[in-house]
């Protein structure tokens, strides 16, 4: 059986947590960038507040990046943080 062929495209794959729930209920500042630095976020974030949907979305953003690690050789995760208000301060 033939070996997989891994891509030499560049990945990055992005957890995006509009309103800064990350930053606001454990301390941390975004951007969160690499895996264990994602499941130490979103670990933080859930023990928090279980119901967080934030910390729900950084870990399935580390599931995609464990898929996607089979096929791409250089892939990179982060979580970007933006402000509780919204709107234009976030984005």
């Amino acid at each position: 059986m033939p070996e997989k062929v891994i891509s030499q495209k560049k990945v990055l794959i992005l957890c995006v947590d509009r309103d800064n729930d990350l930053g606001r209920k454990t301390g941390i500042i975004g951007p969160v960038i690499g895996r264990e630095k994602n499941l130490d976020a979103g670990t933080a974030l859930l023990l928090k507040d279980p119901e967080e949907s934030d910390g729900n979305a950084i870990f399935a953003t580390v599931k995609k990046f464990d898929e996607l690690s089979k096929e791409f050789r250089e892939i990179e995760i982060a979580t970007l943080t933006g402000h509780k208000d919204r709107g234009w301060n976030s984005d």
